[in-house]
């Protein structure tokens, strides 16, 4: 190692070509790096959904979520499952065992999916296996609106959906609000009485009429022709011409004769608002290597091309815009960073001369340019976690590069050559240095074991870390001495350091002197303000994505069970007017998606700093205004402070036991939550209950008419539902052909009488077959493992109350009043908490153990590494501390700033330690060396935490924009190092004469 010092240390202008390669080679990477919210990442979770038209969700529950779950328990691999039955959907999610082959459980997901049998008929699109990952995140939505008729709005935005497939970078694209185009058959039941015909005739007809077939070949001598029989329909005309059967007198039955053809489109199901307009919304997610920016920009070119070419004939609005987030972060972080530069800049200065700070500022674009020419090398992208991993580790960064500089400068100091000052000078440090690289390393290590979705998200991190502190190494050991040996070999260097700081020293030692005579005491005080800041510390709120700079609330609502569509928005009138009555400085846009009886939606605030309030407070001001609405049953607004979803607050689910026995087990804790302070919106998914009217079959009756079930409920459903029977293409367009009642005969009063036929077309009453009783029931129904469920939710008002610990609360004051065969279990947010604090709680104590080992390795002794870490506890504290003080929970993000805050303080605290070793071995008394060590390491370590605290604190404070992610973790690393000076500074030597107050022997 000595050697390659030397080598580089010669060789000033080999280490400027390396620094301005690394340099052009990290900017020319900025722009093949692709932008993006989160990290390309596939979690290990599956979802399934399956499609079926018109159905309640208890037949959906029993004709094929129940199918499809009976088949995934034979697949090895599975954690966990859970499913929803709604109307007309199953959708079951899967999550897999971390430590299996994920391409083989998906695999075998799949093939199990593929043996189900006895799916209902009416279910015509297989059920749709999908693996979860932050590629299907949404990153754009907007509204197209249109003042005229829906036909011509339709037809343009399935135009412009085909368009928007073409954009590069653009993934998938739904529609809200999007009705497909179709040809309805309304029968009149009188006139097919008339006729003696069965809807099975007529359905005949149709799907005979509506071909597409080839008939092989003709052969000639001169050419072969291919037959084509084409009878698909083209027209509502040619539909309506179509025969169904020939009178006795050779008369034809169209059917035209007994149904009204109609060009439609779908029943509505959804209904979408932008901005207070009608609209069809656009929900686009990018491709999972796409930049977030550039795709973006592409669709907004693309849509102001649009508006230039149509006029105003439809109108545009942008919802949801991800690109404008990280456009804002990239503002913050080069805003923010720019300010910390300089500020670094200006500390180094201020010590050092300009010359050496030029070239420590120089080992941050160096490190930073180097991670960007290697991320793309490592398959990864830049990200919002990427880029707050990179923060992190510019005070780690600069931190090595300042005890380098300062090391050779000591060393020009008295007296060597610019030369012999930067080698010797370096090869004093280098072994803590590198013992210093190798802890903070060992730290972010566990991150890569921390668990669940989180783990999968933050994996990026300590990726991120080590190829910066690689970069960080090589430019401490070979370019950093070359280019410091070369521009003080041009200058003159004072042999005593400069008045001011030489004061500082004096002071600082007249101080460590005082406090050694005392340092028992000192001690004492050190560890009763360590106790003291514990007691505070415990009174933190754990929230792993704090919402205090949020700018998305989320919307749910629920109406009345059975409001047609076109009420709905009625219904939703004055919380429209609420969220439009937001001042400018405050909302950006919403948008909401109206269905019966659940509608859902989003509200975009302006940036963080550009308010006066926080999401939360908007939200209580929300919910005070719409307190009293009677139209809406139930409103919750939440907030999304990014990052993957977290669950709600407080989530409880109830399992196992009797229908009776849950539904007890579901009144015991809705009971409980409501009278907790600070919940709010208590439910669960089973308390909106949809009105049905029930067909009870008269199964004697059945019998005589020759009759079965099936006939019946067919029947029943192509009367009122009806019954895509076929499809035909226009174009690229497929159209399907609805069979179904005209208007006027599908109203409740006329239930009773819809007439089903028998096989000899005998017409009977309903009323004579079955039986109609009106009944309530759930409309969404949930599993856990393949067993019914419920799930209880519930909303926090009150910031200082945690669900973790309310959820603890909880069970253990209702566990005893359950009945004995129900089970109750924590999800939402209190599940996931605990799933990556688990992760947390195992990754710290093993880097705290890799910590000891390289320490003890380095310093040959099993005592020392524990006096380096004493400094530990004493940082963590005072970073936590800094968390309360700002009134701020302890997030992620903060977490991860605390971790990074480790590597640091330890190396300050080795650096010293080393030096008083070294001290010792020249044959110095104990009390003398610390005394003459702590004076030399004085300056490098005010130097590496102000420069350090400096860069961070204009991001922690949002000089520049405020951050979810960076904001925290600037925090707890800048004030974990700024309150941990003391410690190295007082209490490390005071620990060190306690304990090690005789000579030490260094092995080399």
């Amino acid at each position: 190692m000595n050697g390659f010092i030397a080598y580089f240390a010669q060789r000033s202008f080999l280490a400027r070509i390396i620094t301005t390669m690394v340099l052009l080679v990290g900017a020319a990477s900025l722009s093949t790096l692709k932008l993006q919210e989160l990290p390309d990442i596939a979690f290990e979770e599956v979802e399934i959904t399956t499609q079926y038209p018109g159905a309640t969700a208890q037949d959906v529950e029993v004709n094929i979520t129940n199918l499809i779950e009976k088949e995934i328990k034979s697949v090895e691999g599975i954690r966990k499952f859970t499913s929803q039955s709604s109307d007309g959907l199953s959708a079951i999610s899967i999550e897999m065992d971390e430590s299996a082959n994920t391409a083989k459980v998906l695999r075998d997901i799949q093939q199990a999916v593929d043996r189900v049998n006895g799916l209902p008929k009416d279910v015509t699109n297989p059920p749709l296996v999908v693996q979860r990952g932050t590629a299907s995140f949404e990153v754009l939505t907007f509204g197209v609106s249109h003042q005229g008729d829906y036909n011509a709005l339709q037809s343009y935005a399935r135009q412009l959906e085909k368009t928007l497939k073409s954009v590069s970078g653009v993934g998938t694209i739904s529609m809200t609000g999007f009705n497909e185009r179709e040809f309805w058959i309304e029968i009149d039941p009188i006139k097919v009485s008339r006729y003696k015909l069965t809807f099975d005739e007529i359905i005949y007809a149709v799907n005979n009429r509506n071909l597409s077939l080839s008939g092989g070949m003709v052969e000639s001598w001169n050419s072969d022709q291919k037959i084509v029989t084409m009878t698909q329909v083209k027209s509502i005309d040619e539909l309506a011409q179509t025969v169904i059967k020939v009178l006795p007198t050779g008369g034809l039955i169209r059917l035209a004769d007994i149904a009204e053809v109609v060009d439609t489109f779908e029943k509505a199901s959804q209904e979408g608002v932008i901005n207070g307009k009608s609209a069809i919304l656009f929900s686009i997610t990018k491709g999972s290597n796409a930049d977030i920016i550039a795709t973006i920009d592409n669709i907004k070119t693309l849509i102001e091309n649009e508006k230039t070419r149509i006029g105003d004939t439809f109108t545009f609005s942008y919802g949801l815009n991800l690109a404008d987030d990280m456009s804002d972060k990239f503002s913050i972080v080069s805003t923010n960073g720019g300010i910390g530069l300089i500020l670094v800049l200006a500390v180094l200065s201020i010590i050092l001369k300009r010359q050496i700070a030029f070239w420590v500022s120089v080992s941050i674009p160096f490190c930073v340019l180097g991670v960007m020419a290697i991320l793309p090398i490592l398959g990864m992208n830049l990200d919002s976690i990427t880029l707050a991993a990179l923060l992190l580790v510019i005070g780690i960064i600069v931190d090595d590069s300042v005890i380098v500089a300062e090391s050779i400068y000591q060393e020009k100091e008295s007296g060597k050559s610019a030369l012999e000052a930067a080698v010797i000078g370096t090869q004093k440090v280098i072994k803590p240095i590198i013992a210093s690289l190798t802890t903070t390393a060992l730290v972010f290590i566990p991150m890569f074991f921390i668990p669940g979705t989180m783990g999968k998200a933050i994996v990026v991190i300590p990726i991120t870390v080590i190829v910066a502190l690689l970069f960080s190494l090589a430019e401490c050991t070979y370019t950093l001495p070359a280019h410091l040996a070369n521009s003080l070999n041009k200058t003159e260097v004072k042999s005593k350091t400069s008045d001011y700081f030489q004061s500082i020293t004096s002071a600082y030692t007249n101080l460590l002197t005082w406090c050694l005579q005392f340092k028992k005491s000192i001690l004492v005080a050190a560890v009763i303000m360590l106790a003291i800041g514990v007691g505070l510390v415990t009174n933190l709120k754990l929230d792993i994505f704090p919402s205090e700079s949020a700018k998305y609330i989320e919307v749910y609502t629920e109406v009345k069970p059975g409001t047609p569509l076109n009420k709905v928005r009625e219904a939703h009138a004055l919380l429209e007017k609420t969220i439009t009555a937001l001042p400018k400085t405050e909302l950006t846009s919403y948008e909401l998606t109206y269905s019966s009886p659940v509608s859902t939606g989003l509200i975009v605030l302006t940036n963080f700093e550009s308010r006066d309030r926080t999401a939360d407070a908007i939200i209580k001001d929300l919910n005070n205004k719409l307190e009293n609405v009677k139209e809406l049953s139930f409103v919750k607004l939440s907030v999304d402070a990014g990052g993957p979803p977290p669950g709600e607050p407080v989530e409880v689910r109830v399992m196992n036991g009797t229908q009776q026995e849950r539904n007890d087990a579901v009144s015991l804790v809705t009971g409980w939550l409501n009278t907790q302070q600070g919940l709010d919106k208590v439910t669960h998914n089973e308390a909106l209950k949809d009105p049905q009217l029930q067909i009870i079959p008269q199964y004697e009756w059945l019998a005589r008419y020759n009759l079965t079930v099936a006939d019946l409920a067919s029947t029943l459903r192509i009367a009122f539902e009806g019954d895509t029977v076929t499809s035909t293409w226009l174009g690229d367009q497929e159209i399907n052909l609805r069979v179904i009642l005209n208007e006027d005969y599908r109203t409740i009063e006329r239930l009773s009488t819809t007439k089903i036929y028998t096989s000899d077309g005998v017409k009977v009453p309903l009323s004579r077959l079955a039986k109609v009783a009106n009944l309530e029931a759930p409309r969404l129904i949930q599993h856990y493992n393949g067993d019914r469920e419920v799930t209880i939710t519930a909303q926090i008002t009150d910031e200082t109350l945690s669900s973790v610990a309310l959820s603890e609360t909880m069970l253990t004051e209702l566990q005893s009043q359950l009945p004995s065969q129900v089970t109750i279990e924590i999800g939402g947010e209190a599940e996931n908490t605990n799933e990556t604090m688990s992760g947390f709680v195992v990754a710290f104590p093993a880097a705290i153990i890799g910590i000891y080992f390289v320490l003890a390795i380095m310093f040959n002794s099993l005592l020392q590494p524990l006096l380096i870490m004493a400094v530990i506890p004493f940082a963590v504290i005072a970073a936590l501390m800094a968390l309360f003080v700002h009134m701020q929970p302890i997030s992620l993000f903060a977490l991860i700033g605390v971790l990074g805050m480790t590597g640091v303080v330890v190396n300050n605290s080795l650096v010293l330690i080393n030096r008083i070793n070294e001290l010792l071995c020249e044959g110095k008394d104990t009390l003398i060396a610390v005394m003459e060590a702590s004076a030399s390491r004085l300056r490098p370590i005010l130097l590496t935490s102000l420069t350090t605290v400096v860069g961070l604190l204009p991001l922690a404070y949002g000089l520049g924009g405020t951050d979810v992610y960076m904001g925290p973790m600037s925090l707890t690393l800048g004030y974990g190092l700024l309150f941990s000076l003391p410690v190295v500074l007082i209490v490390i030597p005071c620990l060190y004469l306690t304990f090690f107050n005789r000579k030490v022997t260094v092995t080399d």
